[in-house]
C-alpha cells in the first residue's frame, strides 16, 4: 500500500516524512478543499519527500476561464523550474465534462512530469468515461472519494474504478481517509494507493476582530500509526 499525504505546509511535509509517509501532494488552505502553496512553501519542501503540488488558482468550483487556466500553467512552470516531480491538476466545463482543452494546456507547461487527476473526477458528470480520457492523456494516477462525499461512502464506484482501470493507471482513495477506516476502504476496493491528511490543530481561537487563528498540520502520531495499518 502506498501512502500519500496530503500536507498543507511545511510542517507537515516534514512529519510525512519522518514519519513514514511514501509521497505528498503538497497544497495550502486545506480548509477550502486546497490550492497552490506560495513560493516560498514551494522552495522550502522541495527535496523533503517525493511530493506533486496541487495546482488549484482559487476555491470553489473546477470550471476556470482562460485567464485563470494561463495563472496555473506559469504556475506549473514555475514547480516543474523548482524540480518537482509532478503536479496534480484538473479542470471540467460547464457541462461538467473534462474541460480537455484546458487539461492539455496545463499538461503542457509540465511537459516531461507526472500527473495526477484530482477530486474534479468526482465532481464529473460521467466518471468512468473521464477515466479513459485520462488515461489517453498520459496521466499516471486518479485522486478519487468515489463520486461521494467520503471515500468510505464511495466504496462501490473505487471498487468499480479500480476493477476497471487498474492496470492502467494508479487509482489513489481519498477524502475522510484516516486510522480507523483504511483497512475496510483498502479491502473493500483492492485499491494500492490512498491518500489522507491526518491533521490535528495547533492553535485555536479569534484575534481581538474576531478572525479565526486556529491551523491544523499533519500529525506526526496518526501518520506513524497509519503507516502501521497499512503497512
Amino acid at each position: 500500500m502506498r501512502f500519500e499525504l496530503c500536507a498543507n505546509g511545511y510542517q507537515s511535509i516534514v512529519n510525512g516524512a519522518e514519519g513514514g509517509a511514501d509521497c505528498a501532494e503538497l497544497c495550502e488552505a486545506l480548509e477550502v478543499g486546497g490550492v497552490t502553496p506560495s513560493y516560498g512553501t514551494l522552495s522550502s519542501c522541495k527535496d523533503i519527500i517525493p511530493t506533486r503540488v496541487l495546482i488549484r488558482c482559487r476555491p470553489g468550483n473546477y470550471i476556470y476561464n482562460d485567464d485563470e487556466v494561463a495563472i496555473m500553467c506559469e504556475d506549473i512552470k514555475m514547480v516543474k523550474n523548482l524540480g518537482y516531480e509532478g503536479v496534480v491538476i484538473g479542470a471540467l466545463n460547464k457541462n461538467g465534462d473534462l474541460d480537455v482543452s484546458a487539461i492539455k494546456k496545463m499538461m503542457a507547461a509540465g511537459e516531461g512530469m507526472k500527473f495526477t487527476f484530482h477530486r474534479a473526477i468526482d465532481a464529473c458528470n460521467n466518471p468512468l468515461d473521464a477515466m479513459e480520457t485520462l488515461i489517453s492523456l498520459g496521466f499516471d494516477k486518479v485522486l478519487t472519494s468515489g463520486c461521494k462525499p467520503t471515500a468510505y461512502d464511495g466504496i462501490d464506484m473505487i471498487r468499480e474504478m479500480q476493477t476497471l482501470f487498474g492496470d492502467r493507471i494508479n487509482i489513489m482513495a481519498g477524502g475522510g481517509i484516516n486510522e480507523n477506516n483504511v483497512e475496510r476502504v483498502a479491502t473493500a476496493t483492492g485499491i494500492q494507493n490512498v491518500h489522507a491528511s491526518l491533521t490535528s490543530p495547533v492553535a485555536s481561537g479569534v484575534d481581538n476582530t474576531g478572525a479565526i487563528m486556529a491551523y491544523k498540520i499533519s500529525n506526526l502520531e496518526r501518520i506513524k500509526e497509519f503507516v502501521k495499518i497499512i503497512k
